[in-house]
């Protein structure tokens, strides 16, 4: 059995819907236990122009599957959920689901489609707010920082997450015709 820590996040649609149905077909799905699942945050789109703002989390998932095939699963659960991947080098497009492995245990994986841990999980709040939550003391296989040192030192570089991260609260959600965010968030 390993510890594993994925990030979920969707930007189409019934962005809370999608997040949720995710996580239950994760733990409905053989082999894959939901273990623990952060506050659902609010967050600007990091790297694009004219898209929604997202709702992002990160699971701790226990997990009998090796990396590849909890790679495999968390895209088929996108796929279900009807995600289309478009690799045209125009950037990220908008998803209904996207469910990222970021940390497999203390597993280091560089292969073609499969990256563990996640790339570029140090440079992103709407990553390391909801993994602190779950795990602050919990140490990047690679960089050796725990993700409250990562969190702290992306702040250094990026500025406060309050101007890109907003924790949901009961009636906070936007209406699916709003881009902006309960913050006051708006999209780059």
């Amino acid at each position: 059995m390993s510890r594993v820590w994925i990030g979920l996040g969707s930007n189409l649609g019934d962005r809370l819907a999608n997040i949720l149905e995710g996580l239950e077909r994760l733990d409905a799905s053989d082999g894959v236990g939901v273990h623990r699942v952060s506050t659902i945050i609010e967050t600007v789109p990091v790297g694009v122009r004219n898209h929604r703002a997202y709702l992002n989390a990160a699971a701790e998932l226990e997990v009998e599957l090796g990396v590849e095939e909890m790679v495999e699963r968390c895209l088929e659960i996108e796929r279900g959920l009807g995600r289309e991947r478009v690799e045209d080098g125009t950037g990220p497009e908008p998803r209904s689901l996207d469910l990222d492995v970021l940390l497999f245990g203390d597993r280091v994986v560089d292969r073609p489609g499969v990256q563990v841990p996640h790339p570029r999980m140090q440079d992103r709040a709407f990553v390391l707010v909801p993994m602190v939550e779950l795990r602050p003391e919990l140490v990047h296989p690679v960089l050796g920082r725990t993700m409250q040192e990562l969190l702290e030192h992306e702040i250094e570089r990026f500025g406060p997450v309050e101007q890109r991260c907003a924790i949901l609260k009961p009636g906070t959600l936007l209406s699916d015709e709003s881009a902006g965010g309960p913050a006051g968030l708006t999209p780059n």
